[in-house]
């Protein structure tokens, strides 16, 4: 499926594409490739980049077949030395300068240009930020609406502050930033939707497979286990209380392996198609880029794990982040706390507890791409934000009992 979607999107016509992109060229000159909207604060970096870099590959017009295309997913570049940056690449293409080469990018699935080539056909690069902004803003309201209309709007503030915390309004102004933000809240959606259809074990364990592959089908690196961790954090909160329960943080961990089967398995689907469909052996290049990114070298000098997480907190230790958390907290503490219905729960305190220890094991196995882009990376840290929010709901519940016992 992923690949016929692919297939058919690379037969949309690019010449309204580059036109449309021609039209967006003030944005990347004005911007550059990781303008800060706030200086100093480098969780509000947008990485206008590897936005370029996909605006590249979506505009290419090479002489390949479709097929050929779909799989390597080429574009233009410049290797003469001159120009290293990705948008200002893209600039130099748009502009008519000579000496462009054909590059490619074929280990990863790209899925997004199933969503970015018919956008870019219709709208410019302005444009489709506006689009991707208001829909992950429609989004996060939706969440809201839905956690007020199955009686759990007590969980209403730690969502809130967690998104705050991931720079929220950074999303949609970065295409790289918002599909994982629309997978993971599509699927939250989902589960709160279906909330007594997902009790059921084995269903919640093919939800999650189905989570993973298609982060790793839409996703070019950035932030993937907010895809897991955000959906998993709302699918705690609906299996409290039911008659899962007592097996809730071993049902976590299991839809958790289910989730990393499905992210892995995609992305090696995609080596083992490309490398059938085109003959040009993709696994040697794939596992020596996999090595870099999980290895601890970054620009000849040994990075340590401690290292890493250090420099992703430190993105996130700024006082507005520090003051939506508190805030958060007072609330629950003092308005939200009143609403405990069902009373503390041990393995749900448990379970919050291991999906907010997810981040940091995953920074564990990415210590080069999580040292590299913090300025990205950090956002799964509000799954830290959320889980230990929710974690001091269950024990106001406690305190709550025990004041009543007493």
């Amino acid at each position: 499926m992923g690949f016929i979607l692919l297939f058919l999107a690379y037969m949309i016509p690019t010449e309204p594409m580059i036109e449309n992109a021609r039209a967006s060229i003030d944005i990347f000159k004005i911007e550059g490739a990781f303008a800060q909207n706030i200086h100093g604060y480098q969780s509000t970096t947008l990485d206008n980049y590897t936005d370029a870099l996909m605006l590249r590959h979506a505009l290419y017009n090479g002489e390949e077949s479709v097929l050929q295309k779909s799989m390597r997913v080429y574009c233009y570049g410049y290797k003469d030395g001159e120009t290293t940056d990705s948008a200002q690449r893209l600039i130099d293409w748009l502009e008519g300068r000579e000496g462009y080469e054909r590059t490619d990018y074929a280990r990863y699935w790209h899925g997004y240009l199933t969503v970015l080539k018919p956008l870019l056909y219709l709208f410019d690069y302005g444009d489709i930020r506006g689009i991707l902004k208001f829909t992950g803003l429609a989004l996060l309201i939706w969440i809201c609406v839905f956690l007020e209309k199955i009686h759990m709007s007590r969980f209403i503030p730690a969502f809130v502050a967690a998104m705050a915390c991931m720079e929220f309004h950074t999303i949609g102004m970065s295409m790289q930033y918002t599909w994982v933000f629309i997978i993971s809240m599509s699927f939250s959606i989902y589960i709160l939707k279906k909330t007594q259809g997902i009790k059921k074990k084995q269903v919640t364990s093919l939800l999650f497979l189905v989570i993973g592959m298609t982060t790793s089908y839409f996703d070019f690196l950035t932030y993937p286990l907010f895809t897991l961790g955000i959906p998993l954090l709302f699918w705690t909160i609906c299996m409290k209380g039911t008659e899962n329960e007592a097996r809730l943080l071993l049902l976590a961990v299991k839809n958790s392996i289910y989730w990393a089967m499905g992210y892995v398995g995609m992305w090696v689907e995609k080596w083992i198609l490309c490398t059938i469909l085109t003959g040009e052996n993709l696994f040697a290049d794939a596992v020596h880029s996999v090595m870099i990114r999980s290895g601890s070298n970054v620009s000849g000098k040994n990075i340590g794990y401690w290292d890493v997480v250090y420099k992703n907190i430190m993105v996130i230790a700024k006082y507005p982040y520090a003051l939506a958390v508190l805030v958060a907290a007072v609330i629950i503490f003092f308005v939200c706390g009143t609403k405990c219905t069902s009373g503390f729960s041990k393995e749900a305190f448990l379970t919050y507890l291991y999906i907010g220890a997810l981040p940091f094991g995953w920074y564990m196995i990415s210590v080069n791409h999580s040292y590299i882009h913090s300025f990205m990376t950090y956002k799964s840290l509000s799954i830290t934000v959320f889980a230990l929010l929710c974690a001091w709901g269950e024990m106001k519940c406690l305190i709550k009992a025990q004041i009543k016992t007493d």
